[in-house]
């Protein structure tokens, strides 16, 4: 055996210098087949009888899903308070507003966005979409006291939509569209906030 150490000690010291394991415990979600009479698979991973796959173990019949994206809206943040809501050119340069590409990152992050009314009586219409492989997103009309005064509801049909339509109830002043999580999951989404005095909905 003392013949071959000095053939052993350059590999030894070339795993060292690499500074890592070539051992790696992991194989990935589905490594191998199982199936016939003994299902065996390597340690940390089931047979799961219905595919014949061998799966980590607590997985089930499902991967592991990919971290969720969320959109790069910082340039708006922080708008988690009225106090510091992104502000919208609504009434004075025009009468409605879209914005693209928002996002609820965190799952406890909210979003605020104030408009303002110039004649009373003024009609709301306020669209938030989020993605349609999550739950709807909350909307909500808040007064400058912080006080929600009507929450939306989704769309029949497009659960991810989600809309307040509010006819001639608007006094003047400056209001707040609130928008945050139903169920604490992360969502991205966009915004159409609409102002009018002709009958809903808005042109």
């Amino acid at each position: 055996m003392t013949r071959f150490a000095p053939l052993l000690a350059p590999i030894a010291a070339l795993a060292l210098a690499a500074g890592c394991d070539p051992y790696d415990p992991d194989l990935g979600p589905t490594p191998f087949e199982c199936g016939g009479d003994t299902n065996v698979c390597p340690e940390g991973y089931t047979c799961n009888t219905d595919i014949d796959v061998c799966e980590k173990t607590g997985t089930g019949a499902t991967i592991d899903a990919p971290a969720f994206t969320c959109e790069n809206d910082r340039s708006l943040e922080p708008n988690d308070m009225p106090n510091n809501a992104y502000i919208t050119p609504i009434p004075n340069a025009r009468p409605d507003y879209a914005l693209f590409g928002l996002a609820i990152c965190p799952a406890t992050d909210t979003d605020h966005f104030r408009f303002g009314v110039n004649v009373a009586g003024t009609n709301l219409e306020a669209t938030v979409v989020g993605l349609s492989s999550r739950a709807s997103l909350v909307v909500e009309l808040l007064n400058t006291n912080g006080t929600t005064i009507t929450t939306g509801a989704p769309v029949d049909g497009s659960p991810q939509q989600v809309k307040i339509e509010l006819p001639n109830r608007l006094a003047v002043g400056d209001y707040f569209i609130r928008v945050r999580s139903a169920d604490d999951t992360e969502n991205n989404y966009n915004i159409t906030i609409k102002t009018c005095t002709g009958a809903l909905p808005c042109e």
